[in-house]
């Protein structure tokens, strides 16, 4: 029996009744043994994943037109009210706010108010860069990491904070008044052969503000502060989506690519190639 055997039977059981009792018989585990294994994997103990994993389905569900009370019941909530506030808890959203957010997702649409901000915006430069902020979480939620929930967006953002606390770590955004339209992070290698190089990742711009030389100046910015950080030279990957020709029009030298390296596990599952880019500071 290995740990995925666990993970399917939770993962197509969700809505069955079942107890950490029922499972450590089922695998022929102690409770104790399945409980100290299974955190020391998961880094939680059992039961709360299987709550976290009935919250996640619910809100996929919720999001495609379930009835919050349908779904309540159907992944085991005695009440409406008790099941409202875990998922405010799991999630970070109420069950209406995430249905609202995966629609526009779905519908590729964007918000009123970030289109109201882009007309105000006719200079890119009059977007201010600058480090991320815990305060950012919200609308990194609503304009950038809209594949996430708002608690791991949450989370991601008190990392990179921390992160940047202790050094060899940057995270920018780009804000439009109130608005969050574009990320970018540098990380110095901490592998000593290596410590010579940053690596960007999650260069991501809002639909809204492509094509406007937003992406470019976030790059300009995390080669700053690439350099600031010791760093002779940075190094990033992409998908071949188009992305790869951006990172050539800003100076970055491919130096790689991998057919299929990129394989989506949702939705139509796409697979792209892998491009890799690297630049001299």
């Amino acid at each position: 029996m290995s740990p995925d055997d666990i993970l399917n039977y939770i993962e197509n059981n969700l809505k069955e009744d079942f107890t950490l009792e029922d499972l450590s018989q089922k695998y022929h585990y102690s409770i104790r043994q399945l409980y100290y294994d299974f955190h020391n994997i998961m880094g939680m103990p059992i039961m709360a994943y299987v709550r976290k994993r009935r919250l996640y389905s619910a809100a996929m569900e919720i999001a495609l037109g379930r009835k919050m009370y349908d779904a309540a019941m159907d992944y085991g909530f005695d009440t409406q009210a008790g099941f409202y506030k875990a998922f405010l808890q799991c999630i970070g959203c109420t069950p209406s706010e995430y249905r609202r957010h995966h629609q526009l997702r779905q519908h590729k649409k964007i918000q009123a108010k970030l289109l109201a901000v882009r007309e105000g915006k006719k200079d890119m430069n009059e977007i201010n860069i600058r480090k991320m902020k815990l305060e950012d979480a919200k609308s990194l939620w609503e304009n950038i990491f809209s594949a996430n929930t708002p608690e791991e967006v949450r989370l991601r953002v008190h990392n990179s904070v921390e992160k940047m606390e202790a050094g060899d770590y940057i995270a920018l955004v780009a804000a439009a008044e109130d608005q969050i339209v574009g990320t970018i992070i540098a990380e110095k290698s901490q592998y000593i052969l290596h410590s010579h190089k940053c690596e960007l990742s999650d260069v991501i711009v809002n639909p809204a503000f492509q094509k406007r030389g937003l992406g470019k100046r976030l790059c300009h910015e995390a080669f700053a502060h690439a350099k600031q950080m010791g760093a002779d030279y940075v190094t990033t990957s992409c998908r071949g989506d188009g992305s790869e020709h951006f990172y050539k029009a800003i100076g970055m030298e491919q130096c790689g690519r991998i057919p299929d390296g990129i394989r989506e596990l949702w939705g139509e599952e796409r697979v792209y190639d892998e491009f890799f880019f690297y630049k001299k500071l």
